[in-house]
């Protein structure tokens, strides 16, 4: 009876036995930025009839600016936060950026002219971690 039971628990612990996976997963966080551009802050490009906004942002470093990525939204004053490029009021909102400094463009939508940016705008620059 002995011989004829032990199969059948060899059976049952091979099949109700369970193994568990066990994985480390690591995140990354994103790193958010918040800021202001004032209406003085922009300058004139003649070069591309635009004008221009310098910020620094030290977080930039170079690293960042050669690995991770780099999203930035403007916002009006009404917590509603627009992604760059944008057209916005017929005025188009680009963003570039190195070491150290973030680049805000505004232009007419057309490129014909120059518009000057006549609000604050609040900045939100977003630092997505690659893991490269």
């Amino acid at each position: 009876m002995k011989t004829f039971m032990l199969p059948f628990l060899f059976l049952g612990a091979v099949l109700f036995s369970s193994c568990t996976k066990e994985t480390n997963e690591v995140v990354i966080p994103n790193q958010t930025i918040i800021g202001n551009v004032a209406t003085n802050m922009w300058t004139l490009n003649t070069g591309n009839n635009s004008y221009q906004a310098t910020l620094d942002i030290p977080e930039l470093d170079a690293q960042t600016v050669e690995l991770d990525a780099i999203e930035v939204y403007i916002s009006f004053g009404s917590n509603i936060w627009e992604p760059l490029p944008q057209v916005f009021q017929g005025v188009s909102y680009l963003y570039s950026y190195s070491p150290g400094k973030l680049y805000l463009d505004a232009q007419n939508a057309s490129g014909t002219a120059p518009v000057r940016v006549t609000a604050p705008l609040d900045v939100k620059i977003v630092i997505i971690k690659s893991d490269y």
